[in-house]
């Protein structure tokens, strides 16, 4: 039952979702890194590099079982996914950047996501009890229900762009089987995982408040304006949770790999809503005043 659900379903519903993905995007959006070049190099390189670093120095002081950590560093080096753009469009960002971050993040991933794992796997396992996941096979594991799908999907919207309306209703549908996948594992798993949500809740938290920090205050220092570094905020606290779970539960093949993924899901979205709402409060009280003068 559960090789079925783990193995068959899983990896279905994963390449749904980034089909879904590739329904919202179009050719377009991959060339927007030129109109917002600083922006999206900043994002991509939080994003994928020094967040997934501060997230090894998190983990790295908290007494965590091995996988714990792996799969804390996996969630950490994960892109965002189609939900921040949903946010930023709602709060009234910059959509066209937050779509352009999504995508590329997620491809540059594709090579990046494999690296962090393996080092998390040696830093973690200790000498004597050494794993790896094989970086070429991941990444092909990766590209096949990651690139192809989105490019599927894309090219379905470009020959056919009323299947665009069908993205919600997929994103949705992928997303719950994921989760039912996920709560049925730890059900049959007589839930020794999801029985210690609290081993990583702090380390959690310290990464949801990291990632709004850093997403947003790296390019404002250095020169983005505020719209588009709230948007990068977003994007960098609000995680495709979707994909470490999958990798957890295919390449790791271990459900303590998923524990910080399910408590990270938890409180992203209340904390991207959160800076939408400070950054719109804060955008209308600097309006007053210039009408007011």
């Amino acid at each position: 039952m559960v090789d079925f659900l783990s193995k068959v379903v899983l990896p279905i519903a994963m390449f749904t979702m980034m089909f879904a993905m590739g329904l919202t995007l179009t050719l377009q959006d991959f060339k927007k890194i030129m109109v917002f070049p600083k922006a999206v190099l900043l994002g991509l390189f939080i994003q994928l590099l020094l967040l997934p670093a501060i997230g090894f120095a998190v983990v790295s002081v908290f007494p965590l079982k091995t996988m714990v950590a792996v799969g804390f560093v996996t969630l950490a080096a994960s892109p965002s996914g189609t939900l921040s753009n949903v946010v930023v469009h709602i709060g009234k960002g910059n959509t066209a950047l937050s779509i352009t971050l999504t995508a590329l993040a997620t491809m540059v991933t594709l090579f990046t996501l494999p690296l962090w794992i393996n080092f998390a796997l040696r830093s973690f396992s200790g000498t004597e009890t050494m794993v790896e996941v094989p970086i070429l096979q991941t990444a092909l594991e990766l590209g096949m229900f990651t690139l192809v799908p989105v490019t599927i999907g894309l090219f379905a919207r470009s020959r056919a762009p009323h299947w665009e309306k069908k993205e919600p209703y997929l994103t949705r549908g992928s997303a719950l089987t994921t989760f039912l996948i996920f709560v049925t594992v730890n059900v049959l798993d007589e839930g020794k995982t999801l029985g210690s949500p609290g081993a990583v809740l702090l380390p959690c938290v310290l990464l949801t408040v990291t990632a709004v920090l850093l997403g947003f205050s790296i390019p404002k220092v250095l020169g983005v304006d505020s719209r588009d570094s709230v948007t990068t905020a977003v994007e960098i606290c609000m995680k495709n949770v979707v994909l470490p779970i999958f990798i957890a539960m295919t390449s790791l093949q271990n459900l303590d790999a998923t524990l910080a993924s399910a408590v990270y899901m938890v409180g992203m979205v209340p904390a991207a809503v959160a800076v939408m709402i400070v950054f719109n409060f804060f955008k209308k009280r600097v309006e007053q005043k210039f009408i007011g003068h």
